[in-house]
């Protein structure tokens, strides 16, 4: 299985917000989709597609808790030509948004 991680720090603008709507928008509207336009899992050109705030898993609490304004966004596939076609249409969506894209190592 071949996968992509992006790191995705949300700096408070509402227009960041919009910018992970509109990318849920596009994937709901070609993939099959459930959950919120922000917070979602799709199956989209042989790929899942997994969007969601960060959580972090604090050493001293007994719960974990979700960290605002990180979310990450992971793309997986068995196939690397649908992968690398699908991370492209996922990254190029966001950067036109202004929103701020990092690849994390795997």
């Amino acid at each position: 299985m071949f996968r992509v991680v992006y790191d995705i720090v949300l700096k408070g603008i509402p227009e960041e917000l919009t910018c992970l709507t509109k990318l849920g928008e596009y994937l709901f509207a070609r993939g099959t989709c459930v959950g919120t336009h922000t917070s979602f899992l799709c199956s989209y050109k042989d790929c899942l597609i997994k969007v969601a705030p960060q959580v972090i898993k604090p050493h001293y609490l007994t719960q974990d808790f979700v960290q605002a304004g990180a979310v990450k966004v992971i793309i997986e596939s068995q196939d690397h030509y649908s992968l690398v076609t699908v991370t492209s249409e996922v990254h190029r969506a966001l950067k036109e948004c202004g929103v701020a894209v990092r690849i994390l190592p795997e």
